[in-house]
């Protein structure tokens, strides 16, 4: 969706775990169109296999916000508005994560004037469980700590009143 890329970046720079460890170990880490090597075709055919594969089995992580205006013609992903896609691949995911905050509350994107009507994921995707996991970009331990947990326990960590993982949000440093 709209953003930066931070969010990529972020995770792949994970340290403890290591991302590689994280991706190479633990999950299968189909599609990301950042590190991954297909692109074009390839990729988007990763993708519907992905989604036909591993139906109601599969977390969504989302990076970047739709815009909504014009048929969300403001940000095309594989020659289809990244809403389309993003409301596709929901439709089937078990869960989805929003990294970063133009997923998790829209960010620069969704400022007045806000042009594009980007938003945040949970304003369209409205029937799946949304963790979110705010920054910009995200901590990238915080970013594996999440993958972590899911993989190694088989649920969704327990969430705060504003969808953040309550292990990573529960508390604030300055209370400490």
């Amino acid at each position: 969706g709209l953003e930066w890329t931070c969010c990529s970046e972020s995770f792949i720079r994970s340290a403890h775990p290591l991302v590689k460890d994280a991706v190479l170990s633990m999950i299968s880490l189909d599609y990301d169109d950042t590190i991954m090597a297909a692109a074009g075709h390839q990729a988007e055919a990763i993708l519907e296999e992905t989604r036909v594969k591993h139906k109601g089995q599969y977390i969504l992580a989302v990076e970047g916000n739709p815009p909504l205006n014009e048929g969300g013609m403001f940000c095309i992903d594989g020659g289809k508005p990244f809403v389309e896609k993003l409301k596709m691949m929901a439709e089937d995911a078990m869960a989805i994560i929003a990294w970063g905050a133009c997923a998790s509350w829209g960010c620069v994107q969704a400022a007045k004037p806000n042009p594009t009507q980007a938003t945040p994921i949970d304003k369209v995707i409205t029937n799946k469980p949304i963790i979110k996991v705010p920054g910009c970009p995200p901590i990238a331990e915080v970013m594996t700590g999440v993958v972590t947990f899911i993989t190694t326990f088989g649920k969704l960590p327990e969430l705060d009143r504003q969808g953040r993982p309550k292990m990573f949000y529960s508390q604030r440093i300055h209370d400490k």
